[in-house]
């Protein structure tokens, strides 16, 4: 048997796109609860948040329970007489009284669950507007069809009925939706396009109608959720301002205005109705206005030269207590020598914040770092030195490409080491899901610059953030944690280091080479790591009595620990020990000098990390 078809539409003020998003986000969850619908298609828009669901004719028969059994004398008719029955029809049910209450038309309780879905909805930014709940923007209409029946939802202060309403430029009056199946054919016949993923489409026809069009800052998302019916329209701009950098004029059509460049003077932008040159001509005149903003910025920075602007680096704060961004310059240039980075990389890092004093990063601060490598090109320095500015701040997020050049890959890691160690030492490490420095992302690029930039990182570089930084690397590696934290135990001096070896040991898992390490370092660490308060300080070889300890520590004596190979070579000789040799002799002395030996076999088998820490 079929279920009756609901369509509801919660009628709206122009949404902000993140509102629409929100209710997106939420809607099915509470249609779920209030409605028991499993599955839920979604018609969101500017002015309208609208579903259909298929609802049962009556709501499920509900038992309500009352007071134990025990307390019937006490209890039952006050419980009979508050729902209205005789105590004769109670009935029992685990132990306890209650009532069969028969579930109830649908239609009937829809005005209360309907209203309960629009309360439920909850916005980041909301407002009162005197209808008694708090909503994105002002709720003007609700319209509710059961089939071809209207239902009265039960919002005292908001309009509802079988009315929905057109689009606002040309068709701004109520339109009738006749049932519950007729909801899109009404709103298409009056200039609206309900569903989010046509509009979708019919922009992306429309931009690829103009050419090729971009979108980097991902604003297609948004702007479907702005228009109610479609028309992608071109612009264009003065040549004059292709003077400035490219992602200036990106930045300014994507983030201010949501167009989408064309290439060259050209740009597309999606229009909600009206005349379309007169549209036209309204967009191009903003745009021209933030241009000209750009452009009288972008000429002052550049007649001060960004020579002049790394000298007023002195009077920006960089951090409270880490001092200006020229103290910031200075440490980058230590770090990059420190790093390896050669003259082209230390002469970008003396560089790289110069930005941070031009007019134009404080209004275009997405793009700090490439405002200062087009200022360095336009002073004449080399492009090795203007790219490695410019890829100063990769990777920016977890899946970013890191810098392409050499140069720029050891610039990112020292800016991302200075500010990690700066913060640090400042008190500033995170504290639960609060980072207001952006040290994980740091960490995490820190590490990738290593792994995949081959960045040298110094493990006694880190300070501080050490364990901070290498924590970071058990989400990067495709290792189980407990290989990446035995060999962050390990002597190996670089960041870059640890994963390879964590890796490593990994791969070689199966291997009988690592096997033999395993075991002997398991033997080892056991036996001596209980009684380390008992060994001797040092080795001594004049307490080497059996034929096994002096063999095996010979083998240490020679060993070059630098891979599972050599290390293995170790293993027959910490067996033999174990077979021939007791240990836990009785004289104090030898009981000492043989736990030494076990205790240097296992630091020397350590180097390779802690064995102990991968379970077996």
């Amino acid at each position: 048997m079929s279920m009756p078809r609901l369509l509801f539409e919660i009628g709206c003020e122009e949404l902000p796109a993140a509102a629409c998003m929100e209710a997106g986000l939420q809607l099915p969850e509470l249609a779920r609860e209030h409605l028991g619908a499993q599955t839920l298609e979604l018609f969101i828009g500017p002015r309208r948040l609208a579903f259909p669901v298929d609802v049962p004719e009556r709501t499920a028969d509900e038992w309500i329970k009352g007071p134990p059994e025990n307390l019937r004398e006490k209890a039952a008719a006050g419980f009979a007489k508050k729902h209205g029955v005789t105590v004769d029809d109670l009935t029992l049910r685990d132990g306890s009284l209650g009532i069969e209450v028969a579930g109830r038309p649908i239609a009937e309780v829809l005005p209360e669950r309907l209203a309960a879905i629009v309360k439920g909805l909850q916005f980041g930014k909301s407002m009162d507007w005197g209808a008694g709940f708090r909503f994105a923007r002002p709720v003007r209409w609700l319209c509710a069809k059961l089939e071809d029946q209207t239902i009265e939802v039960a919002l005292e202060h908001v309009p509802s009925g079988g009315f929905s309403y057109g689009h606002r430029q040309t068709h701004p009056g109520p339109v009738e939706i006749p049932n519950a199946y007729g909801y899109l054919d009404a709103l298409r016949a009056v200039g609206v396009e309900p569903d989010r993923a046509v509009r979708y489409q019919q922009i992306c026809e429309g931009l690829d109608a103009l050419g090729s069009w971009g979108d980097p800052l991902d604003k297609l998302d948004e702007v479907v959720y702005l228009v109610e019916r479609p028309r992608v329209q071109e612009g264009s701009f003065d040549e004059r301002f292709l003077r400035l950098p490219e992602r200036v004029i990106v930045q300014t059509m994507q983030s201010h205005q949501r167009y989408f460049p064309l290439g060259a003077n050209r740009f597309a932008f999606v229009a909600n109705g009206g005349d379309p040159a007169v549209v036209r001509a309204g967009n191009e005149f903003v745009l021209r206005g933030r241009l000209e903003d750009a452009e009288f910025t972008f000429e002052r920075d550049v007649a001060v030269g960004i020579e002049e602007l790394a000298k007023r680096l002195e009077s920006i704060t960089y951090l409270k207590g880490a001092g200006s961004f020229a103290d910031k310059a200075q440490r980058l240039v230590d770090t990059v020598r420190k790093l390896g980075g050669d003259e082209q990389a230390v002469e970008a890092a003396r560089l790289a914040k110069a930005d941070q004093a031009s007019e134009l990063v404080r209004e275009f601060s997405e793009l700090e770092g490439h405002i200062g490598a087009t200022y360095a090109k336009l002073a004449g320095q080399p492009e090795e030195v203007t790219r490695a500015i410019d890829e100063q701040y990769l990777p920016d997020s977890a899946g970013a490409p890191i810098p392409a050049t050499v140069a720029g890959r050891i610039l990112a890691a020292a800016d991302k080491l200075d500010h990690l160690v700066t913060a640090f030492d400042l008190g500033h490490a995170p504290t639960g899901s609060r980072d207001p420095y952006a040290l994980r992302r740091a960490a995490i690029g820190l590490n990738r610059l290593a792994l995949e930039g081959d960045v040298a990182v110094q493990r006694d570089q880190l300070g501080a953030a050490q364990d901070f930084v290498e924590d970071r690397l058990e989400g990067l590696l495709d290792v189980p944690v407990e290989f990446v934290r035995a060999a962050r135990t390990s002597t190996v001096p670089d960041l870059g280091g640890v994963a390879r070896l964590a890796q490593s040991l990994h791969a070689a898992e199966h291997t009988p080479e690592f096997e033999a390490v395993h075991t002997a370092y398991e033997r080892a660490h056991r036996l001596a790591g209980k009684a380390e308060a008992e060994a001797a300080p040092r080795l001594d070889d004049t307490l080497l009595e059996e034929g096994a300890e002096r063999e095996l520590a010979q083998a240490l004596q020679g060993a070059q620990i630098d891979g599972l190979g050599a290390a293995a070579q170790l293993a027959p000789h910490v067996n033999r020990y174990f077979d021939e040799v007791l240990v836990m002799a009785d004289d104090d002395k030898l009981r000492a000098n043989r736990l030494r030996l076990l205790l240097d076999v296992r630091d020397a088998l350590g180097r390779l990390g802690d064995f102990s820490l991968i379970p077996r």
